[in-house]
């Protein structure tokens, strides 16, 4: 297979640019027999003893099923081999379980759900990032869930200068030269927003390079002995967008491949610790080894604490997706034990609305404020010839595949829902009508789906479009979006969930993270009570787009679970599915329980096994 035309060298693509540098770096395709498996093999050395299956019955607590039919609680669920053989009695899931000679485990109150479903994530880059310098603004305690009410400019100068204070400990370049690599900036967030490039990082350091990346990965800040050190002399703001971040990349430190592949570890087991026990990898293949990319996953899905669903990564070339079409197709129905699958193509309309590059109908109402050079005031499409963005998703769906269209924009959502109803709707001379229920039947999914009209609800619900909110959106970003960056009229349209589901239409939650915390629990906090955490009352965005518990649950489980192609495997406790349970302290279903994010995920089991126990893992969760 070709690799040659998976590099970064594409339009906004908001999270990978700089792993072409790790993977030519340090990769090779034949190292994932060698070097590669040794550092993963090392890395979980000490959790291979404990992967034996459990045959144990759960009872006295609350037992939520999440069944999609069926009784929504149960008495007992009894496990064995990795599987759910029993639930309901407890009287008749201990004659179920005789035959397996079982342990109890008495839950004394606490409830028991089918594992989380983190159904977008993007997992190498959220790794890359914990070797780098955390100027997120998201507070370290507890479990980096809450904002920092005192992110700055100046905050984040101060951990910069830290750094700078101690050169030994900074990564070197290939030259030996120290940088100062930071991840998280976010100007939005930030009690008075504050443009950054090369002038205000130079009063920081003329001699050590600089290099921050935006926490939506659309946008890295240099100052200007980073823009000499990359030989960068068309940008000398030091603000540049993703072909230019990865040219900067090319020169930057990169860790060594143990540090990679422990990070790695740390994201993973930091997501068990949340309570997930799948993850869905938005855009694998982005990079120019994109086979070491999908062995690195391999891996860790094998070795590691949770399932790993992929898309694969498709930059705006229509020969980047015949090259997957040809030599890959959808694992959607598979029923083994599916610790790692390939389900879907993602394709990627446009950039990020808080890094002022998605593309909207009219500019944004900052834009006279805060711009990004060589921006429109109305952000960026990746796909100006929309004609070429509907031939591909026509290639792809006409395939077979599942597909997942990153559009945060209102005029992104435009396109893209136009492309989606060219080659789904049946007409004289296109697509039968047999063709188009297929087609429709593949769960196709619009990504964040930010800003939502009614008219653009109800095309998606007409063609059967599945929306997947990145509802921080809300909860983070909500304040800045209505105040600054959209008006109070426009910040109306943010995921809206309610409206969503209304018309039909499963939704899941998703993190995006590295773009924001893991945290199912704090995503259906968020859906459920919308509160901007940003504003200084805790105002609600748009109540009437709140959703039940209910709801917001599903959403983090059965309905994420679908949304990837994995609910014959996970996402309720059914009998025959895998054994991935999570039990919390506390029922976030009941009513008295406001703040869900602080509920404590005390175990996290994977087909069978104990892979997180809080009593055993005490401290807080790392970046």
């Amino acid at each position: 297979m070709s690799h040659d035309h998976l590099g970064c060298a594409c339009c906004n693509l908001p999270h990978l640019p700089h792993l072409p540098t790790l993977t030519s770096g340090l990769l090779t395709e034949t190292a994932l027999s060698g070097e590669l498996d040794a550092a993963f093999q090392h890395a979980y050395s000490q959790q291979a003893q404990k992967l034996t299956p459990q045959a144990t019955i759960f009872h006295n607590g609350h037992i939520h099923t999440m069944a999609a039919d069926g009784s929504d609680q149960i008495e007992a669920l009894g496990i064995a081999g990795g599987t759910i053989i029993a639930t309901g009695t407890l009287q008749a899931v201990r004659q179920a379980m005789q035959p397996h000679q079982p342990s109890e485990v008495d839950l004394d109150g606490r409830t028991l759900l089918p594992g989380f479903v983190e159904p977008h994530m993007h997992i190498l880059p959220s790794a890359l990032y914990k070797s780098w310098l955390s100027l997120t603004p998201f507070l370290a305690i507890p479990r980096q869930q809450e904002l920092d009410p005192e992110y700055s400019f100046q905050s984040i100068s101060r951990r910069i200068s830290a750094a700078l204070e101690q050169p030994d400990q900074l990564p070197k370049d290939k030259k030996g030269n120290p940088w100062v690599l930071g991840f998280g900036v976010d100007p939005s967030l930030m009690m008075s927003w504050e443009d950054i490039g090369a002038s205000q990082l130079d009063k920081l350091s003329s001699t050590v390079p600089i290099l921050l990346m935006n926490s939506s990965g659309h946008l890295a800040y240099l100052n200007t002995a980073a823009l000499k050190a990359a030989n960068i002399e068309d940008s000398p703001s030091g603000v540049l967008t993703e072909i230019r971040i990865a040219k900067a990349l090319l020169v930057a430190p990169l860790p060594k491949l143990p540090e990679f592949v422990a990070c790695l570890k740390q994201v993973l087991d930091n997501a068990s610790a949340m309570g997930f026990t799948s993850v869905f990898d938005a855009g694998v293949g982005a990079t120019d080894a994109p086979l070491v990319e999908i062995g690195l996953l391999k891996l860790a899905a094998h070795l590691g604490p949770v399932r790993i669903g992929a898309a694969l990564f498709t930059k705006p070339e229509e020969k980047a997706l015949d090259n997957w079409l040809d030599h890959y197709k959808p694992d959607l129905d598979n029923h083994g034990d599916q610790r790692f699958s390939i389900k879907a193509i993602k394709l990627i309309a446009d950039g990020s609305n808080q890094g002022l590059t998605g593309y909207q109908s009219q500019p944004y109402a900052c834009s006279h404020e805060h711009s990004i050079p060589e921006v429109p005031p109305t952000g960026l499409s990746n796909y100006p010839d929309t004609s070429m963005f509907s031939r591909m998703l026509d290639k792809a769906v006409g395939r077979g595949w599942p597909v997942l269209v990153h559009a945060n924009g209102d005029k992104a959502v435009e396109y893209v829902l136009h492309s989606y109803d060219q080659v789904l709707t049946p007409r004289p001379g296109g697509i039968s009508e047999e063709e188009a229920k297929k087609r429709r039947q593949l769960r196709l999914r619009v990504e964040h789906a930010s800003l939502l009209n009614d008219e653009a609800i109800t095309k998606m619900a007409t063609l059967q479009l599945n929306p997947s909110f990145l509802i921080g959106h809300v909860g983070y970003w909500g304040h800045t979006f209505q105040q600054t960056i959209f008006g109070q009229e426009r910040a109306q349209l943010l995921d809206r969930c309610y409206s969503a589901l209304n018309a039909g239409m499963p939704i899941s939650l998703h993190s995006d993270h590295f773009v924001s915390p893991l945290g199912p629990l704090r995503m259906m906090e968020q859906a459920v009570f919308r509160t901007m955490e940003g504003a200084p009352g805790k105002e609600a965005l748009n109540p009437g787009e709140r959703i039940s518990r209910m709801a917001g649950l599903r959403a983090v489980t059965l309905d994420a679970a679908w949304h990837c192609h994995m609910d014959h495997l996970v996402g309720s406790l059914e009998a025959g599915k895998r054994a991935d349970l999570v039990i919390l302290a506390q029922d976030p279903l009941d009513e008295t329980v406001r703040k869900l994010r602080d509920i404590v995920v005390e175990e996290t089991w994977l087909a069978g096994v104990q892979v997180h126990s809080a009593a055993k893992s005490p401290g807080e969760i790392a970046r």
